[in-house]
């Protein structure tokens, strides 16, 4: 969750909002071009609550880019005052063209400024202060039909001990970089898995069709794995 204050002196709270899912896979036409997202409101107070939608690209570091997308994805509704402890359900639909490719957005529950104000030490009033909340979640377009895999292209070793492994999804579907099965590879045949949450993926771990990404496996996972290694990425 990101947590925004706009101006120093106050300490917002851990929690504001919970949303759920965070991750959606849905389709570009048929009963499977929508779905529910729950916007909780975890305050003792009503927020205000926006719901933004971004296009999104992701380059072979696995870093994102958004840009503001009014079109594809429409929601439902746009703005909602949750009361406390209370639920709003948003239905999220893809109105975009019927793509074979998959595509990737962002939407994010964005609680609009709070204006608050703070007390010094003696009990006088202090600075005003706004405080923002968003959530991003992720929702992935693609075809029921659509397939994904990974080919490795490279394997080597960063100056650190890091592994680097150079990966491709040939498919039209998303890669879901953590939910595969890693293995590494010895000369002499001795395989070793890696858990798929340790692997560094960047901050988006999927590729999508036709995509590429750098991927490293710590130096310290990999202690114990001499000499020169293959790898291999199986999708769950």
């Amino acid at each position: 969750m990101a947590v925004g204050a706009l101006l120093t002196g106050y300490v917002a709270p851990s929690q504001a909002m919970d949303v759920s899912p965070m991750v959606a896979k849905i389709t570009p036409a048929g009963s499977g071009s929508n779905y529910r997202l729950t916007v909780r409101n975890t305050s003792s107070t009503p927020a205000t609550v926006e719901i933004e939608v971004y296009r999104m690209q992701v380059d072979d570091t696995g870093a994102r880019s958004l840009v503001p997308e009014e079109n594809d994805i429409v929601t439902f509704p746009v703005q909602s005052v949750i009361p406390p402890n209370r639920d709003q359900v948003v239905q999220v639909r893809y109105l975009g063209d019927p793509v074979e490719e998959g595509r990737m957005y962002l939407v994010r529950a964005a609680q609009l400024p709070i204006n608050m104000q703070t007390t010094t030490a003696d009990g006088e009033a202090g600075a005003d202060v706004q405080v923002a909340f968003s959530i991003n979640t992720y929702v992935f377009v693609a075809p029921a039909r659509a397939k994904a895999s990974v080919e490795i292209s490279a394997v080597s070793r960063a100056p650190n001990g890091d592994i680097l492994i150079s990966a491709r999804n040939p498919g039209a579907g998303f890669a879901h970089l953590r939910e595969a099965r890693y293995t590494l590879t010895t000369a002499d045949g001795r395989a070793h898995e890696v858990a798929a949450a340790d692997v560094d993926v960047g901050d988006v771990s999927v590729i999508p069709g036709g995509g590429t990404r750098q991927i490293r496996v710590p130096a310290a996972l990999a202690s114990s794995i001499a000499g020169d290694v293959t790898a291999s990425i199986v999708l769950l």
